[in-house]
């Protein structure tokens, strides 16, 4: 494998022998697959799948540089309490998204998971804002077991996971970093759990999650159950939007002070919030498709409805398509090319099966 044009993830002699089929993944040579994408998805919600998600990025950042990062999050990231997680957005001066993040409070810092698509961003942005997060990227991996069965597989391992969002220190991980973590979460609308630490400790789960029967999948799975559970991705669905277009508000904190948050109001105050929906069709609604109402973002085949499915996003807030409505939508948004009829429907598109609060209602999303 040519690792000029990728670094291999640190897990790649464990997945090559089980059939990986690699792919370059910003930056990152990542299992695409390892026998089929529909086949891995259902895999998963029948069961257990295991992801290698180490391309994902992962910053430390020490107890006495907190309070200067706040600003940079929409979040109050800076005070993830041990054992805690929160989501967070990263917004620019006009409040586009930067990056969408997920915190663990440590003992002496906090631990950012970012999105590999805009992992040099992050740093730049953090950096330019006196803030020098520790890149412990390479010398650790991540991984997520997900599926009806995660939990039994987590037990049998040892892993005391709590409630949804919650992580347990394994082996010294109060403080980064020896060993690892394991968190209830993951992002495929299944319950599971998620394992960060040193890449000997997670080779070593890695194996024995296999060894208890868990499928193999790659990120070609993953991005069909993301978009299946009504998730955005970074990168993709983000491009050029604001929390207050994908649904997002509730991550955002009005109390605090954060950069973007002058240009975020101002469009709270004019154009109100939007919340995505989905569409069902019988090809697949693919990203920059568009009628008068509404853009895709992204889209894909659902193995789960053996449909096509996208996520939409609605061109006024005030005027949402409701569930049933049938729409055109054109290629690029232009009448000659390739169209889709497609059908809306609400998010998500297969029901969540974790500890959670219920889908925001349109209700929470009014012009303010």
């Amino acid at each position: 494998m040519d690792e000029a044009a990728g670094r291999p993830t640190p897990l790649q002699d464990l997945e090559e022998p089980l059939g990986a089929r690699f792919e370059e993944f910003h930056g990152w040579f990542t299992p695409l697959l390892y026998t089929s994408i529909s086949t891995e998805a259902l895999a998963v919600r029948s069961g257990a799948g295991l992801f290698d998600v180490s391309h994902m990025g992962r910053l430390f950042v020490k107890a006495d540089e907190l309070e200067r990062m706040g600003k940079l999050f929409t979040n109050n990231v800076e005070s993830t309490k041990l054992g805690k997680m929160k989501y967070s957005y990263s917004l620019d001066e006009y409040g586009l998204i930067i990056d969408d993040v997920v915190s663990y409070g440590l003992e002496d810092g906090v631990l950012l998971v970012v999105n590999a698509s805009a992992f040099q961003r992050d740093v730049e942005w953090m950096n330019s804002h006196g803030v020098h997060p520790v890149n412990v990227t390479y010398e650790t991996a991540m991984i997520a077991v997900q599926g009806p069965a995660s939990l039994s597989i987590a037990s049998e391992l040892g892993f005391k996971l709590g409630g949804w969002f919650t992580f347990n220190p394994i082996s010294g991980w109060e403080k980064a970093y020896n060993g690892g973590i394991a968190s209830r979460s993951g992002y495929t609308g299944e319950d599971g759990f998620e394992v960060i630490g040193t890449t000997d400790f997670v080779k070593s789960i890695f194996q024995k999650v296999i060894g208890m029967g868990a499928k193999p999948a790659g990120l070609g799975a993953r991005d069909v159950l993301r978009l299946e559970a009504g998730y955005t991705l970074s990168g993709v669905d983000t491009v050029g939007m604001t929390p207050l277009d994908l649904g997002g508000s509730r991550f955002v904190k009005w109390e605090k002070d954060f950069i973007g948050k002058g240009a975020l109001a101002v469009k709270k105050e004019k154009e109100g919030e939007r919340l995505p929906f989905g569409l069902i069709a019988g090809n697949i609604p693919r990203r920059g498709y568009r009628c008068a109402e509404a853009l895709v973002s992204s889209g894909t085949f659902s193995p789960t409805l053996k449909k096509g499915i996208g996520l939409a996003i609605p061109s006024n807030p005030k005027e949402r398509p409701t569930a049933g409505t049938k729409l055109t939508l054109f290629e690029d948004g232009d009448p000659n090319k390739k169209r889709i009829e497609a059908e809306v429907t609400e998010l998500p598109f297969v029901p969540w099966r974790y500890p959670r609060r219920p889908y925001p209602q349109i209700s929470r999303f009014s012009s303010a």
